[in-house]
């Protein structure tokens, strides 16, 4: 019963020993910053769904505000803490939840005689 018992706090240090190791090692390594325009190109990739143009509405209406955003998540992506796509509605609603609604351009459009023509035209 206690060579169990000092096999397991054995094995207990040991594990300590090697997560100790791991967060010495990942706290000598400088975390390196990601300037906007590297930041902008690795969020582009993992946005979907309209979420290109949600972003660039949210840079157009809230600049410093959205840049910071987008540089939070584009380390989060880099780290690997973000691995699913964004889509432009959680993009949205992230924007929102953060005090910042964004609004898009929308434009409705109608079909007559074979073609799409605005609401816009329709009313002129």
């Amino acid at each position: 019963m206690a060579d169990e018992d000092l096999e397991l706090r054995a094995l207990k240090l040991r594990k300590l020993m090697r997560l100790a190791a791991l967060k010495a090692e990942k706290e000598k390594q400088p975390e390196r910053r990601l300037d906007f325009e590297e930041a902008m190109k690795i969020l582009k990739d993992y946005l979907e769904d309209r979420g290109d143009e949600v972003l660039e509405a949210a840079l157009e209406q809230y600049p410093e505000q959205a840049k910071k955003v987008a540089m939070i998540l584009a380390e989060k992506i880099a780290r690997g803490e973000l691995r699913r796509k964004l889509s432009g509605g959680a993009l949205m609603s992230l924007f929102e939840y953060l005090g910042m609604p964004v609004k898009l351009r929308t434009k409705i459009l109608y079909y007559k005689k074979g073609e799409y023509k605005s609401i816009a035209d329709l009313l002129k």
